[in-house]
């Protein structure tokens, strides 16, 4: 059963969409230029909060380290200075004094006995005096404080370098413009991925562990500068001295890698030609890989016509795209590589902008902007989206109170993730049937039909019916894990009529109400449209 045949230049692009894709492309259309702009801009604000305060916080903490680092070491220098001379051997005395003091000796030993003169003493006999060795406690003394030692300035020199990265990291982001938000969410992704927070975090234990060997030195005092010493001491400055430089070479290495510092920004350009030299070689293999198949490297960096490839080839695909992946931004200057980056993560930065601005507010009310977002994101990207804004809310809310909180929000937030989770293919990996049922449900029971935002916002009650209407018309059991719950029904038999009888006073549209009347005479055995 078709809609009633209408003139295709007047009706509206949602309508005449044929696929879900083309649906989800002409969703945005419900909401004017101005709402979506202010929507994108609530979500950069949020997230430019949260990022000055976070910057500002590990900094300021920084601060504090260095401060009290400074004048612990200045402190423990002072206790390092008189305890080394434990280790030190007495100086020698000098040999003529030993010998003078022997002929005295001799001299008033003798007993003259005519015609001979005879002295108890033994002859000099000149020797190299052996120093003595430092006793045991004072070798134990000295590692201990000079560990110490080694580790406060070892935070200290951690702290420069984290806030060489933080100083890095708020340059060029200023304002909330969308590109700029992107930017910054971009940094905020790498800064997670490579684990700031975490050595952030090490600082201090570093120096407490600092205060204990200080403290235990006390007890023990001091032992000699030898190899015991030297050794502990190379080690503890050698693991200070890999981290350092793996901090400056990783950004030439690994892709878009926050531990950036004038150090590793030198190694940076200098390392530009063996990068571009290393993926003209990666590019060659997979090309020479993939023509044995009869596919271009264009293809593979175009992404053209390729899921039979990849999935009759999965492994082969997996190592071509590997080898060569998409715009490899190896030849370009850091702010170029960022440029770059973030034109082949646009979609997948503003759907990360749109669960960081939830997870880090747990405002629920912002996910009434998060609805007007969605509609510019791909149908992955959502799914992606919605999957951590229930885990965030799941781990916040609990699984009892979730259900009233998310009632809260206009439906449309959900109509939408179940638009994008009924689109799941059966090869995604990343969504196993029980998982995409468990979705599927959850998406489905925090719709609340009778929430008072139905009839105060206009735009997304719109969306919301369309939203409905397109689950009726493309929603199958047969394409979906058989743990989901019969959704098709439950909307056009109590979702929509409720809809639709809640806002018989409100100026919806002669369009939504057709469209939405259609829908409703459409009997549920009717077979859904590809």
């Amino acid at each position: 059963m078709q809609p009633p045949k209408e003139a295709e230049g007047a009706r509206p692009k949602w309508e005449t969409a044929q696929t879900l894709e083309d649906y989800w492309d002409a969703r945005r259309t419900f909401f004017t230029e101005e709402q979506r702009a202010k929507a994108w801009k609530e979500t950069a604000d949020i997230l430019k909060t949260y990022s000055d305060e976070m910057v500002a916080r590990w900094n300021q903490e920084i601060d504090t380290l260095l401060v009290y680092a400074g004048l612990f070491s200045a402190i423990l220098t002072a206790f390092n200075v008189q305890s080394y001379q434990l280790l030190t051997p007495p100086p020698e005395v000098d040999p003529v004094i030993i010998a003078l003091e022997r002929i005295s000796a001799q001299l008033s030993s003798f007993a003259v006995n005519l015609p001979s003169v005879n002295s108890t003493q033994p002859a000099f006999v000149q020797y190299d005096p052996i120093p003595p060795r430092a006793t045991r406690w004072a070798v134990w003394l000295n590692a201990l404080w000079f560990s110490s030692l080694i580790f406060s300035l070892s935070a200290a020199s951690i702290g420069i370098m984290v806030k060489q990265w933080l100083n890095e990291y708020s340059t060029g982001i200023s304002g909330t413009s969308r590109q700029n938000a992107r930017l910054r969410q971009l940094r905020l992704n790498s800064l997670r991925r490579w684990r700031v927070k975490e050595i952030v975090s090490l600082l201090p234990v570093l120096l407490q562990i600092a205060s204990g060997l200080f403290f235990a030195g006390l007890l023990i005092l001091l032992w000699n500068l030898n190899r015991t010493v030297a050794t502990v001491g190379t080690v503890l400055v050698g693991i200070l001295a890999i981290f350092s430089l793996l901090t400056i070479v990783l950004p030439s290495i690994a892709t878009h890698c926050s531990y950036l510092s004038p150090p590793s920004r030198a190694l940076f350009q200098l390392t530009r030609p063996l990068r571009k030299l290393t993926n003209v070689c990666r590019c060659q293999l997979s090309s020479w890989i993939l023509g044995r198949y009869g596919i271009s490297i264009w293809q593979l960096q175009a992404r053209l016509d390729l899921k039979d490839f990849q999935r009759e080839h999965p492994r082969t695909f997996g190592f071509c795209y590997l080898l060569c992946p998409q715009n490899v931004p190896v030849a370009l200057r850091w702010r170029g590589m960022e440029l770059s980056l973030l034109s082949q993560l646009s979609d997948k930065l503003d759907g990360d902008m749109v669960a960081t601005a939830y997870a880090t507010s747990m405002d629920i009310g912002y996910l009434d902007h998060a609805a007007v977002c969605t509609t510019e994101l791909s149908l992955d990207i959502t799914r992606q989206c919605f999957q951590a804004i229930q885990a965030a809310s799941t781990a916040h809310w609990g699984t009892i109170e979730l259900q009233l909180q998310m009632w809260s929000v206009h439906p449309c937030m959900w109509s939408g993730s179940l638009i994008s989770l009924m689109n799941v293919s059966v090869n995604d990996a990343a969504w196993s049937p029980s998982a995409l049922a468990t979705a599927l449900n959850t998406a489905y029971e925090s719709i609340n039909e009778l929430s008072q935002n139905i009839q105060s916002d206009v735009p997304r009650t719109r969306l919301l019916c369309a939203d409905f209407v397109r689950i009726i018309r493309h929603f199958s059991h047969s394409t979906l894990p058989p743990g989901a719950m019969d959704v098709k029904e439950g909307i056009h038999d109590d979702y929509l009529p409720r809809v639709m009888e809640q806002t018989r006073g409100i100026n919806l549209g002669k369009d939504i109400r057709q469209y939405g009347q259609f829908a409703l005479k459409l009997s549920l055995r009717c077979p859904p449209l590809n």
